[in-house]
């Protein structure tokens, strides 16, 4: 590739970052916040999928003080609402983004949605969609976070989660923290692809032995993608590297 179509394929090229923050805290329950500002800082990805966000409405927002030291729009679509009297924050998936947002979407995985009363098994899940703009293409970007200790409801949502995508009108890519590996169900769907090929593991953070988070994509998409080695967090991210279909590169490839 020559030098000016090397260029062009780095500027063609999609970086998105995802990160399990833990709800804004780290192994030893200290705040992480700088600890992802700087990570993205280091890896300037175009767009950024956080799970495990955790944002109280009567407080600063950890999310609006990370996108605006970062230079990033921030969409938060919250799973669910906590509190006891009335609602004292909200809980879900976030997207970070340096690119043109034409829409927002937010989907429930599993219905019908439960009541939260402070357990796992009671939480909603569901799938924040963006449908963004990069180098004059159009691609959905998604963030999901799947139930960990409830088998069936996590099968029903990576369901859901497929039959979603098929239904977009664009090219898509989903990073989320799947608690299950891409080996114990992407089988069951031959078009969607993943990555990191083979798979990483991300969790535990501190000796990581578990592939649960990872990006999945539409056929066609180009995707590679690494587990970053940070600290910060009870589970390790990954940066994914993803070219579009259709994207016109550079001479010489």
């Amino acid at each position: 590739m020559s030098s000016s179509g090397q260029d062009q394929y780095q500027a063609d090229r999609l970086r998105i970052l995802h990160w399990n923050i833990h709800s804004w805290r780290d192994g030893s329950g200290a705040s992480n916040l700088d600890c992802v500002i700087d990570l993205i800082h280091a890896s300037d990805p175009h767009v950024v999928s956080l799970v495990e966000v955790d944002e109280p409405w009567k407080a600063a927002s950890s999310l609006d003080k990370l996108a605006d030291r970062c230079g990033y729009s921030s969409i938060f679509t919250p799973s669910f609402e906590f509190g006891q009297e009335t609602p004292a924050g909200g809980f879900g998936n976030a997207l970070l983004t340096k690119l043109p947002i034409v829409t927002v979407r937010q989907r429930h995985l599993v219905w019908p949605p439960k009541i939260y009363d402070g357990t796992e098994p009671s939480e909603p899940r569901t799938v924040v969609l963006a449908k963004l703009r990069h180098s004059s293409q159009l691609f959905w970007m998604g963030s999901v976070h799947l139930p960990r200790n409830d088998p069936d409801t996590r099968n029903d949502a990576l369901h859901r989660l497929v039959a979603l995508t098929e239904g977009l009108d664009d090219q898509w890519l989903v990073c989320g923290d799947f608690n299950t590996p891409a080996s114990s169900w992407l089988h069951h769907y031959r078009s969607v692809t993943m990555c990191p090929v083979p798979a990483q593991a991300t969790y535990p953070a501190d000796q990581p032995v578990e592939p649960i988070d990872y990006c999945i994509a539409s056929p066609g998409v180009i995707t590679k993608a690494n587990v970053l080695l940070t600290s910060g967090s009870d589970h390790l991210p990954i940066i994914v590297f993803s070219q579009l279909a259709g994207t016109v590169m550079g001479c010489g490839r």
